[in-house]
């Protein structure tokens, strides 16, 4: 601990020099106490991203045929990209492939939504009016798509030019804690959306954000309307 003499503050009375370095103790103390809060505070958000991506790989498993893959947590074969990041997960559903990143709330009344002032997909929940998450959920897929194709383009096609995968945000709950009303996401008539076999799903800047309970009826719609945009060439 940094004393107040050694401070060089020697001229106040022993009694004042021995407050302030009471004072100054403790904060120091609450300093420290703060910091490993913060840092708990993220292995718990860590340990707790990495179940919600096993379980979402889980349900997205029965759906892998043969000559189908899938890369994720749940089999320990999750992509891993620039700066120790990583897709959560790829599906390949018998060449149309999937990117799919899980976003995990704990909260009680999640709902996902877009939110027109911004131009951004933000949440509200019980304990937040409105909130926004860590990283723009939108282009940190497509940052991580973008990288994949660029060095690692044989894994969605063997072709010169491959083709892009549906980009998929799925936003779920964590299920060692479940929660009464799990997270949904939100259509309004002012959102950006695509309509498939009669549902709307929000859809933003070319990504389907979507909820548990819809992941695998959106999938299981695209796997009859394959990604026609293939990736400009690398000269």
């Amino acid at each position: 601990m940094v004393g107040i003499k050694r401070l060089g503050l020697t001229g106040h009375p022993s009694g004042i020099n021995s407050a302030l370095d009471r004072i100054a103790n403790v904060v120091i103390i609450n300093v420290l106490v703060n910091q490993v809060s913060s840092e708990e505070k993220e292995i718990q958000l860590t340990k707790q991203g990495e179940e919600a991506e096993r379980h979402i790989a889980k349900l997205l498993k029965p759906l892998v045929g043969r000559g189908g893959q899938l890369f994720s947590r749940l089999d320990e074969n999750k992509l891993r990209i620039k700066d120790d990041a990583g897709l959560d997960i790829l599906l390949n559903l018998s060449g149309i492939r999937f990117a799919i990143s899980v976003k995990s709330k704990r909260y009680e009344k999640v709902k996902v939504f877009y939110d027109p002032k911004y131009d951004q997909i933000r949440y509200s929940c019980k304990e937040y009016r409105k909130d926004w998450f860590p990283k723009d959920i939108i282009d940190e897929i497509n940052d991580q798509i973008n990288w994949l194709l660029t060095n690692r383009p044989k894994l969605f096609s063997k072709k010169k030019q491959p083709k892009k995968p549906w980009l998929i945000v799925v936003v779920c709950g964590v299920p060692s804690k479940p929660v009464k009303q799990p997270p949904r996401v939100a259509v309004f008539p002012n959102s950006p959306k695509e309509i498939i076999n009669g549902t709307e799903y929000l859809k933003h800047r070319g990504v389907f954000v979507v909820d548990e309970e819809s992941l695998i009826s959106l999938v299981q719609a695209l796997r009859t309307q394959p990604n026609e945009e293939y990736v400009p060439s690398q000269k």
